[in-house]
């Protein structure tokens, strides 16, 4: 099943926020993570999981720096998604994690 991730930075935060690229580096790597990035003009960021079940993507979410260290909340919804066109992907944004 396909998971959205939506991390949302928290207002009262302190502190550096932490490294989140070698996490999704390490999502790649176990062939996790569909895509993702932030989303302009917020304090936000989302990605897509496949997982076997909500539990698991919770569970993987639940390691990301960014929402161990407190800084972000994070919502998980299923995502029924039903297609993807690789024709259009940009061919500069995709991460080969062999």
């Amino acid at each position: 099943m396909y998971l959205l991730v939506l991390l949302t930075e928290r207002p009262d935060a302190a502190g550096p926020v932490p490294e989140h690229e070698p996490f999704i580096d390490s999502l790649i790597q176990r062939r996790l993570v569909l895509l993702g990035g932030p989303i302009d003009g917020t304090p936000s960021v989302g990605y897509i999981l496949r997982c076997a079940s909500l539990d698991d993507a919770s569970a993987v979410v639940a390691t990301d720096p960014l929402v161990s260290s407190g800084a972000f909340n994070a919502a998980v919804a299923e995502w029924d998604l039903v297609g993807i066109d690789p024709r259009v992907i940009d061919g500069d944004v995709v991460v080969d994690g062999t």
